[in-house]
């Protein structure tokens, strides 16, 4: 069975899609951040171009196996120290559901812990975001809950490698059972 989804780097003509993201309120409702008006094809395209170039961010496209059609962002910032944040989302919503954030997230995570060298990763997401659960069955740790909903996690090299059989496990399962986790 293959993936779901792959990741890639991201690219500039990505910010052809993803311009589109940027100005659904639908998408922002559970990040930190979220744009302060109205986003264009020209902003989206310098903004990827100017985050492209950052040494200490590592930036991926989540994209369908089945058509190569891109879908969402797995973001890594604020590298340094072997830590970095995670950031990771699907903007095409009707792919929302059906583990892709998770499965492009775990991929991601493995390229990062493996190529990268990192120890550990963190992310803030809020409490009330479905993707929550993804979060808890890779085995993220709650460290924090901050006053605004979002509750910080860490995951570490030790606890990738610990959660990397029964991670691949369910994702084995899922491309075997669709409806399963949906």
């Amino acid at each position: 069975m293959s993936n779901q989804v792959y990741i890639r780097p991201l690219r500039i003509e990505d910010a052809l899609i993803s311009y589109r993201w940027r100005n659904d309120p639908k998408i922002w409702r559970f990040t930190g951040s979220r744009p302060d008006r109205f986003i264009t094809p020209e902003m989206e395209t310098a903004w990827i171009t100017a985050v492209l170039q950052r040494e200490n961010e590592k930036r991926f496209a989540i994209c369908l196996s089945e058509d190569d059609q891109y879908i969402g962002n797995v973001f890594f910032t604020d590298i340094k120290n072997s830590e970095c944040q995670a950031h990771i989302f699907i903007g095409e919503v009707k792919y929302w559901g059906g583990l892709r954030a998770y499965e492009g997230g775990w991929m991601a995570l493995a390229h990062m812990f493996t190529n990268l060298n990192l120890e550990l990763v963190y992310m803030e997401m809020h409490k009330n975001n479905p993707g929550m659960g993804g979060v808890k069955k890779m085995g993220w740790k709650p460290m924090e809950e901050m006053p605004n909903g979002f509750v910080k996690h860490v995951f570490s090299r030790q606890m990738f490698e610990q959660a990397r059989p029964v991670v691949e496990a369910l994702l084995q399962q899922k491309r075997s059972k669709p409806d399963l986790l949906t």
